[in-house]
């Protein structure tokens, strides 16, 4: 009886771990799918408004860059 008790918790055990591994494994999936979406979505605007975007300090390369460099006019005026 003690042996197929232990059988079941190690059972469980297991069950917990692979649960959170999903949940890790989820989390991250869902990360890239907004990462991948944003990035269409970026090149998806005209390239005059890249243009404007480019010239009041948002990066090239990192299409979802948090903030743009700074810029003298950045107190006034915002892309």
């Amino acid at each position: 009886m003690d042996v197929e008790l232990d059988v079941r918790v190690r059972s469980i055990a297991e069950a917990e771990r692979h649960i959170a591994s999903l949940a890790v494994r989820v989390d991250e999936l869902e990360r890239l799918v907004r990462d991948h979406a944003q990035r269409f979505d970026t090149l998806q605007t005209p390239a005059w408004r890249r243009l404007v975007f480019r010239l009041d300090g948002w990066p090239v390369r990192d299409l979802n860059a948090p903030a743009p460099s700074w810029r003298p006019w950045r107190p006034w005026w915002r892309s």
